[in-house]
């Protein structure tokens, strides 16, 4: 692992993240890398408004001393990135981390992501708020962009998550039996591996009833109709226990379980009751979470779980 990238804004909220990530950056033997973007968007709307102003009253003098006063603005906000930034380098450095730290200009979420790169050797860390979950980014604003963009797995922290564990003991990876879902267990393994934690595979199954088997209201006096739904957890076990082979060969000690109900309510349900210390599961595609805006399983579990959550971004 090249970096654990976290962005910070100077607020308390930003930096939940930070215990979170130093623990990633201690199991993956990885850098911390922590970013502040400095958003020019205030800057580059005043401009044009300026340059509208200055075609129709032609104040010209007056436009370039608002310029001025703009880009000393901006550099008084880098400053104070820098020293802010240099501030928590320290603190991570006395810990023991390995830190750098650069203060960049532009639009946060895209700013995030190019600084990410390609994504395949970083992991974004940043802090998500509490209550609202995304719920209140739903439109486009700095985490949906970057969850929506980047092809790095990012790590997203709760405002209302409880400080990072000394060590990390047990991980939840949700699967739906796709390869795509799959995508997100390389990283699972590899955590583990290093934290020495447990693995709980967890597949949900929907209450189900196949109306095929259902026979007409004449015949259905002593009829015992087939067990569906329990079918479906078998079968379910079944394949979880196969991914699970690959696991235990690898060392690593790996639970499974299918519950019934609904696939986003089961995984927050399951890793808050078992007291898991993250979430691992993969995006679909180069959607992201676009297509999960509406409440499907992502979007149910980022609003709901408190628990971190680690998503992968799967490729076709």
């Amino acid at each position: 692992m090249r970096q654990i990238l976290v962005p910070l804004d100077g607020s308390t909220l930003a930096e939940l993240a930070l215990p979170h990530a130093r623990m990633l950056a201690r199991l993956l033997d990885a850098p911390l890398h922590l970013l502040r973007v400095v958003d020019d968007a205030e800057i580059e709307r005043a401009n044009v408004m300026m340059y509208q102003l200055a075609s129709v009253y032609a104040a010209g003098d007056a436009i370039i001393a608002e310029q001025d006063a703009l880009r000393d603005a901006l550099a008084a906000q880098q400053a104070a990135a820098e020293a802010y930034l240099a501030a928590r380098v320290a603190e991570l450095t006395a810990d023991g981390a390995t830190v750098t730290a650069v203060v960049r200009v532009g639009r946060p979420a895209e700013t995030i992501v190019a600084e990410a790169g390609d994504g395949h050797d970083v992991i974004i860390a940043m802090a998500t708020h509490g209550l609202g979950g995304l719920r209140r980014w739903a439109l486009g604003s700095v985490a949906d962009r970057v969850v929506h963009l980047a092809g790095a797995p990012v790590l997203l922290v709760r405002g209302s998550a409880t400080p990072a564990p000394a060590e990390l003991r047990l991980l939840v990876v949700p699967l739906d039996g796709s390869a795509l879902s799959r995508q997100a267990m390389p990283l699972a393994s590899t955590l583990a591996q290093a934290a020495g934690a447990r693995v709980l595979l967890l597949r949900s199954v929907s209450i189900a009833v196949d109306s095929a088997m259902v026979p007409p209201p004449m015949m259905r006096v002593g009829f015992a109709m087939p067990d569906v739904s329990a079918l479906q957890q078998r079968q379910a076990l079944a394949e979880l226990d196969d991914e699970a082979r690959n696991l235990t060969a690898a060392g690593l000690a790996v639970d499974t379980v299918a519950p019934l109900g609904e696939p986003g309510d089961v995984i927050v349900d399951e890793a808050t009751h078992r007291g898991a210390d993250m979430i691992v599961m993969a995006t679909h595609g180069r959607g992201g979470l676009r297509r999960w805006a509406l409440g499907s399983v992502a979007d149910k579990v980022l609003h709901a779980t408190t628990t971190p959550l680690l998503v992968v971004r799967a490729r076709e």
